[in-house]
C-alpha cells in the first residue's frame, strides 16, 4: 500500500564532533536499519563517504584512536596555507588512504555530499566524479581549510548553507530521512575543561576567551540555526550531545563516538516503532 520504504541518512557537520556519526551508525546497523541513501556535509561527508563505499566504519575508528592528533594537528597549522589557517597537505594523505581513486560509481549505498560555490552564491550537492575531491569540498570551513578550485567554481563546505543535507538527501532515492545532526548542549564534561563559554559567566571571564573557543562558539551558533529548518524534513531525528568537545577535539574522538552510540541508542525504541523493526 504505502510502497517499499527506502531509508536515508543525512549526516551534518561539525568537524571533529562530526565523529559522532560513526556511533550513531554502528547502532542503526547492529539494530537492523537498512540505510541505501547517505548525505553528507563537511565532517559528515567524511564520515558519509566511509560508509557508502562499505568501507568498515571500526577501520576510520582504529585511525582516529592510534594518530597523534597534536602533531598531526601541530604539523598542518605550521604549514599554513594563504587561504585558510589550516595546510591540507595531512588531510590529502588521509583522503588517499580512504579513497585513492574512488568514484561515486564505487558506492554501495547512494551517496551525495553539500559543498557552496562562493563565485556563484548558490549550494552544489555533488553526486558525481572523484569521491575525494568531492568530500574534499564539502569539508573546506572558510577561513580553516583552503578552498577547492575547479573550472567550475570555487568550493566550501556546504556548511555555510546546508549544516544538516536533508534538502540534499531528497536528490537520491528514499522516502524517509533520519537526521544525525550534532547537538551543541553539553552531557557530563567539565565546560571549563573545554573552554566553552557560559551565558552566565562574568564579562571578566569572557575577555580570557582564546580564538579556538571565540572561534568554535561562533561556528556552533551558526550551525545550531541554520540547522533547524532542516531538522524538520526529517522523520527520526538523532543529536548527539557534543558540547563538551571542541572543533579539532580529534582527540577526543572515542568518546565523541561513544556519544553518538548513546544518543542514537537512546532512540532505538522510536527507531523500531517508526520502522516496524523486530
Amino acid at each position: 500500500m504505502f510502497g517499499k520504504r527506502k531509508i536515508g541518512i543525512a549526516l551534518s557537520g561539525g568537524a571533529a564532533r562530526g565523529l559522532a556519526h560513526i556511533g550513531v551508525l554502528q547502532v542503526l546497523d547492529e539494530i537492523g536499519v537498512n540505510i541505501s541513501a547517505v548525505s553528507g556535509c563537511s565532517m559528515g561527508a567524511i564520515v558519509g563517504a566511509v560508509y557508502s563505499l562499505g568501507l568498515d566504519l571500526k577501520e576510520i575508528e582504529d585511525y582516529i584512536k592510534n594518530t597523534d592528533w597534536k602533531n598531526f594537528l601541530l604539523f598542518s597549522v605550521l604549514a599554513l596555507s594563504r587561504a585558510g589557517i589550516v595546510n591540507d597537505y595531512k588531510v590529502e594523505e588521509v583522503f588517499t588512504k580512504f579513497f585513492g581513486n574512488k568514484t561515486f560509481d564505487d558506492c554501495k549505498k547512494q551517496f551525495c555530499c553539500v559543498a557552496v560555490d562562493i563565485v556563484k552564491g548558490n549550494k552544489v550537492v555533488i553526486k558525481s566524479g572523484s569521491i575525494k575531491n568531492a568530500v574534499r569540498a564539502s569539508i573546506s570551513v572558510p577561513g580553516i581549510f583552503p578552498p577547492v578550485y575547479t573550472d567550475d567554481g570555487i568550493f566550501v563546505d556546504g556548511g555555510v548553507m546546508e549544516p544538516l543535507p536533508t534538502e540534499a538527501i531528497a536528490s537520491l532515492d528514499c522516502n524517509f530521512i533520519i537526521a544525525s545532526s550534532i547537538s551543541f548542549e553539553r552531557d557530563n564534561l567539565n565546560d571549563s575543561k573545554r573552554g566553552v563559554i557560559d551565558s552566565k559567566k562574568s564579562a571578566s571571564d569572557m575577555k580570557k576567551m582564546t580564538i579556538h573557543s571565540i572561534l568554535d562558539r561562533s561556528m556552533n551558533l551558526v550551525q545550531a540555526q541554520l540547522s533547524k529548518s532542516y531538522l524538520e524534513r526529517a522523520q527520526i531525528v538523532i543529536e548527539p550531545k557534543i558540547g563538551d568537545f571542541g572543533f579539532f577535539d580529534f582527540a577526543k574522538g572515542q568518546q565523541i563516538i561513544e556519544a553518538g552510540r548513546k544518543a542514537a541508542i537512546k532512540k532505538i525504541p522510536e527507531i523500531k516503532k517508526k520502522l516496524r523493526l523486530r
